[in-house]
């Protein structure tokens, strides 16, 4: 699925590139990544943040920025990592990436990735007002609080309120089978956030996905955000009990506006009484004493996702841009491949080819050892062939 350029622009074909480490970015650089930030609708998420390429920047030592000028100001800017294959920085972390600049901006992206001797670059939600326009568009599954909870559940149609009804039935079974339902919002606790882990690991373990917390950068990149309590840019914490019980944890990045949920985990005994949705309510009902006005649940609609997603919040999409040389050539040559398998009437196989890559970009952007990956790749071969056709 490759990128469908914009073909009209004042300023594409005029733009000049540098590549530069985060830290050497100078005032004015950074001054206009965050006016960019704050005027483009599409760069809502707290992900496009200056501050996380920065602190990914401190973990790993392959992050650098693409820097677009026109006419010698800042006119857009592209974080990386990895070399010829690269793929948007905190990647597979970051659930929102792509190019920093204005609405109107249209960019030449190939060309802004030969500036970095970059073959390839693969996305999975980058927004369609980032300078780019591209194929396979995925809603976002975010939730507009500015107005308040009780006005977003006074719009909401009959889906939500069919799924509301149904999970206040499992509220009053948690509470009559285990104990009174509370919250801790903005939660603290190391002890909590060292069992969201546990939780999260054995889920990956049980579910034969990719274990993406088993790196030491992704386990320090939220060590980080969870220390920056008083920062604009940091990751919240949210706990639900049943009692005295610990029965969900959710963990995500936030600019102080913005709450994207990242990373969830609840008690797998407790699953009968859905104690993720439940603490999915109590952030919704929390979220104006957090300083929230949107939640994101992130890209697609699967799963719950559909009965809170809000039409409000524009597209993102998934896809990659093909510079030059051998990892542009191998990726439309996989590109082309992986199409012609989804089209084939092979049932949850033709699936497999997508998943395979995705799970690939996964291992690469968390081991930078060849022994790793391979190791990595050569399991997610296996669980794909014990699970169905399923690799990711």
């Amino acid at each position: 699925m490759g990128l469908a350029m914009a073909t009209e622009t004042a300023n594409a074909s005029e733009m000049q590139y540098s590549v530069k480490p985060p830290a050497a970015l100078s005032d004015a650089e950074r001054s206009a990544w965050a006016d960019m930030r704050g005027q483009n609708p599409g760069l809502y998420s707290p992900y496009f943040h200056l501050d996380y390429v920065d602190i990914v920047a401190r973990l790993r030592d392959d992050v650098r920025i693409i820097v677009g000028t026109d006419k010698r100001r800042p006119a857009a800017f592209l974080p990386v990592q990895g070399k010829s294959f690269a793929r948007p920085v905190g990647a597979p972390m970051t659930d929102y990436h792509g190019v920093i600049c204005a609405a109107e901006t249209v960019i030449d992206l190939p060309a802004m990735l030969s500036a970095d001797g970059i073959g390839a670059y693969h996305y999975d939600a980058m927004p369609q007002t980032a300078g780019v326009c591209a194929p396979d568009s995925l809603a976002c599954s975010a939730i507009d609080l500015s107005a308040g909870a009780q006005s977003w559940r006074d719009g909401q149609d009959g889906s939500y309120r069919r799924h509301l009804k149904s999970l206040r039935r499992r509220i009053r079974n948690s509470v009559s089978d285990y104990g009174e339902v509370s919250a801790a919002l903005k939660s603290t606790d190391k002890d909590v956030c060292d069992r969201l882990i546990a939780w999260k690991r054995a889920q990956y373990a049980r579910t034969g996905k990719y274990d993406v917390l088993a790196s030491d950068w992704t386990r320090g990149l939220l060590e980080t955000l969870m220390a920056r309590t008083k920062e604009n840019l940091r990751a919240d914490m949210h706990v639900l009990y049943f009692g005295d019980r610990l029965a969900a944890i959710d963990l995500g990045l936030t600019d102080g506006k913005t709450y994207h949920s990242w990373i969830t985990a609840y008690d797998p005994e407790l699953r009968n009484v859905s104690p993720g949705m439940q603490l999915l309510e109590q952030i919704i009902d929390g979220a104006g004493d957090c300083g929230y006005t949107a939640l994101d649940l992130g890209p697609g609609l699967d799963g719950y996702k559909r009965h809170y997603a809000d039409d409000r919040f524009l597209p993102v999409s998934a896809g990659f841009a093909a510079a030059t040389g051998p990892a542009a050539a191998l990726s439309k040559l996989y590109g082309a491949a992986e199409a012609a398998a989804e089209r084939a009437p092979i049932g949850g196989l033709s699936r497999l080819p997508g998943k395979l890559r995705r799970r690939y970009g996964m291992i690469s952007a968390c081991d930078p050892t060849f022994s790793g990956r391979a190791k990595a790749l050569v399991s997610a071969v296996t669980d794909s062939g014990k699970n169905g056709g399923s690799a990711k």
